[in-house]
């Protein structure tokens, strides 16, 4: 390297990238190709929903025009009058005649039942959603127009519900229209091949210009939803694959041209200035770089020297900042069960050997608690999975407030078993600790139906003390512990037992 002059440096190294940049685009331009596609189809997707929602709007606020021009010359209470006005604008005309296809005009009273109909009289009854919604509206929402998609057997409508009577509501006129009259618009708005489907996939507008089963259209669709959630249509817009494949091949050129004459000019522009003003200052970032994270303290980089070198610097202080921050949070996450955020097996056996060690030094007891859930399994399949994590998060914010000394632990040790360390404590006292989290437990009264043994959750509790020893293993207490929950577990659940000489001599055979 002390051989080769900066210039022969800089020109290999944009040598290297710009077969970098090369290679680069040959591979982005097949791995980017469907994340463009997906992009394309998923902000159109967007804009179809924009455009509809805006022509309904619109249709909304026609058939608000129609049903005012009508409702002054409604009367509710007249049922020969009402059906003879309500037919008006199918045999007169009506003046939003080119903004509408009407299907029918429907009078009710203000319990919504039907009192007369104009045009269609074959029409379902409104949605029973449509009429919960009317129902539950208070004070001034009443005297508000309410509209909504909705199905028939047929075809789909929609339905515009205009209050009659000014400010005391007599009734409600439904104004009934096509809506595919008005969605054809949508095409003309997004400017794209569109057509129209509907909820079983019928094809209700065909799309002009185009076939829709060429593999080149790629379809981009939205469905639009009625009033009771269902959908009601689905809208397609189609855009040529081909021709997006195209901008993006062409963007890519564009890009990693403009890409090359950058680089070629900032390289012949800071050619003479690197010497002076950036590789000093850099060499001294470096080095106090390297300072902050050998020495893992928390001294920033001095910003010190052209432009870049500040950004550089800013950006590593930055980073610095948020490494620290994040490898804290990982330190704290991965101490703890993402389901009952109280501490792991993996923190459990740390801190197991931390206090095996510490009890050996001071010649003091250690003792662990091995808790199970009794019936775990039947309490899941009664209650599902849910209620089952819900059990275990309750259980362990219970175990976490009964254990309150500092250098005791409560971690989840597997599925629904828990254990809990207790350093310098002898057996008495893990046994008095245990027969108060029973009780702590059993006050929680968590519904178990499944369990043979009581109606609510109770658990099994072995204990284990030691007094550690020179060439003991610490796993020699959690061993102790599990041959006394299987006993306590064996004598019928919801007991508590300590090893006993029996439960040593099997494991020692063992």
């Amino acid at each position: 390297m002390e051989r080769i002059s900066l210039r022969t440096l800089i020109s290999v190294m944009l040598l290297a990238v710009v077969l970098i940049a090369v290679v680069h685009m040959a591979v982005s331009q097949h791995q980017f190709r469907r994340a463009a596609l997906d992009y394309r189809t998923d902000s159109m997707s967007r804009v179809i929903e924009v455009a509809a929602q805006e022509v309904l709007r619109q249709a909304r606020s026609h058939a608000i025009t129609l049903g005012g021009s009508l409702q002054r010359r409604l009367q509710i209470h007249d049922a020969q009058t009402l059906r003879l006005h309500l037919q008006d604008p199918f045999s007169k005309g009506h003046a939003e005649a080119g903004h509408l296809d009407l299907v029918a005009l429907r009078a009710y009273d203000t319990e919504l039942n039907l009192l007369a109909t104009g045009g269609q009289d074959d029409l379902p009854l409104l949605p029973v959603r449509f009429i919960q919604l009317v129902a539950t509206r208070q004070g001034a929402d009443r005297l508000k127009a309410m509209s909504g998609l909705w199905l028939t057997s047929r075809e789909p409508h929609y339905s515009v519900l205009v209050p009659v009577g000014g400010l005391r509501a007599e009734g409600y006129l439904e104004v009934v229209i096509a809506p595919l009259f008005n969605l054809r618009k949508v095409g003309e708005m997004i400017n794209m091949p569109f057509g129209i489907h509907g909820p079983r996939g019928e094809e209700l507008l065909h799309p002009e210009e185009i076939d829709e089963h060429d593999p080149r259209y790629v379809a981009m669709e939205y469905a639009l939803r009625g009033i009771d959630d269902g959908t009601v249509l689905h809208l397609t817009a189609y855009t040529d694959a081909d021709l997006l494949y195209q901008d993006m091949r062409r963007t890519q050129l564009v890009t990693s041209f403009s890409f090359f004459i950058l680089i070629l000019l900032v390289l012949t522009l800071a050619f003479w200035l690197l010497n002076r003003h950036l590789f000093e200052p850099v060499h001294q970032m470096i080095a106090q770089m390297e300072h902050a994270v050998h020495e893992k303290n928390e001294t920033l980089v001095t910003q010190r020297g052209i432009e870049e070198v500040h950004i550089v610097a800013a950006a590593f202080n930055i980073m610095a900042t948020r490494v620290r921050e994040i490898i804290q949070e990982l330190h704290r996450l991965s101490a703890l069960d993402g389901l009952t955020n109280i501490a792991n097996r993996r923190t459990f056996t740390q801190a197991l050997e931390q206090e095996w060690l510490r009890s050996m030094r001071q010649d003091t007891p250690l003792s662990a608690l091995l808790i199970d859930i009794d019936y775990f399994k039947q309490y899941n399949d009664c209650y599902g999975h849910q209620a089952g994590d819900d059990c275990l998060k309750s259980i362990a914010s219970a175990l976490s407030l009964a254990v309150q000394r500092p250098a005791d632990l409560v971690a989840r040790y597997g599925g629904e078993e828990f254990v809990i360390l207790l350093p310098e404590t002898d057996e008495v006292g893990a046994h008095a600790v245990a027969q108060r989290l029973q009780q702590i437990v059993a006050a929680l009264c968590i519904p178990h139906a499944a369990s043979p043994i009581g109606d609510s959750v109770s658990m099994s509790i072995g204990i284990c003390t030691l007094t550690p020893g020179r060439g003991e293993s610490s796993q020699r207490l959690i061993a102790g512990a599990d041959r006394a929950l299987y006993r306590a577990k064996a004598s019928g659940r919801n007991r508590i037992k300590t090893t006993q000489a029996s439960d040593w001599a099997v494991l020692d055979n063992t």
